[in-house]
């Protein structure tokens, strides 16, 4: 799920602006007179088309307002937030707990001065120096091992993951769906887990919200969502506990998927 990506910035949508890619602009907010490299912008372009072009298109238009637009985003000058939102997540988007520093100064270039953007190239002696200021991730986020959803949400979960789900994903959560259906990811257990490991169950939710089902995405509610998302939690063994997912991407900021309890 590497090109997920729940979800980029948490950032305010704008309209959409007609498409332009330089390949040399004049830095703003770094080094006077800094120009962007070409090669740089290129790899910032093979990043995004790998990790961000689902969810925020090929234009960068998004699809507001849980997946903003970044063509035309003034909130973009700010390389702190742009670096954070990449390492560790933001609202639904998905952390990049694995690019360095020098991919995230491409990426970060790349957003910054495509489209209708022209915010200024990004150092990775930049990246590194706001990466050292940062919090560990999820230092703050309640486990999703703590008993985050209830008995009765799992039990709705399991009726809206039967009617919409079970198709394509398998009645036992596995991905072995219909037979004429293609292979779909495991949504329960240890694979699904391990993949989505070290992630928000924000970023989970914003996903599966806006992009599933694959053949008519976005027809389940925010509660149908969540409710769906208790279900996997509870197949792949997780404990219920007395309180219930909520629906409020902010919220779910502060639950964290892991692979096992610590």
């Amino acid at each position: 799920m590497k090109a997920l990506v729940v979800l980029w910035l948490s950032l305010v949508f704008s309209v959409a602006l007609p498409l332009t890619v330089p390949v040399a602009v004049a830095q703003q907010g770094g080094a006077a007179g800094a120009t962007l490299d070409p090669t740089l912008f290129e790899q910032g372009r093979q990043l995004y088309d790998a990790n961000c072009v689902a969810c925020h298109q090929a234009g960068g238009l998004g699809t507001p307002p849980n997946l903003p637009a970044l063509s035309g985003n003034d909130r973009l000058k700010d390389l702190n937030l742009i670096v954070r939102a990449i390492r560790t997540g933001q609202g639904g988007m998905v952390a990049f707990p694995n690019l360095t520093a020098d991919e995230i100064a491409a990426l970060a270039s790349y957003v910054r001065n495509t489209w209708s953007n022209k915010f200024g190239a990004v150092s990775a002696e930049q990246v590194t120096t706001i990466l050292a200021g940062l919090a560990k991730p999820n230092s703050a986020k309640l486990s999703v091992w703590s008993g985050v959803y209830t008995a009765a949400q799992n039990k709705r979960g399991e009726e809206v993951y039967s009617g919409g789900c079970a198709y394509c994903h398998g009645s036992r959560l596995n991905g072995a769906g219909h037979s004429d259906q293609p292979p779909s990811p495991a949504v329960a257990r240890e694979g699904f887990l391990r993949k989505w490991s070290g992630q928000t169950v924000a970023a989970l939710f914003v996903y599966v919200r806006t992009r599933m089902p694959s053949d008519n995405p976005g027809i389940f509610t925010d509660q149908q969502s969540i409710d769906s998302i208790a279900h996997m939690l509870a197949v792949s063994g997780l404990p219920a506990g007395d309180k219930e997912l909520p629906t409020d991407p902010k919220a779910l900021e502060g639950f964290v998927i892991e692979l096992k309890p610590k």
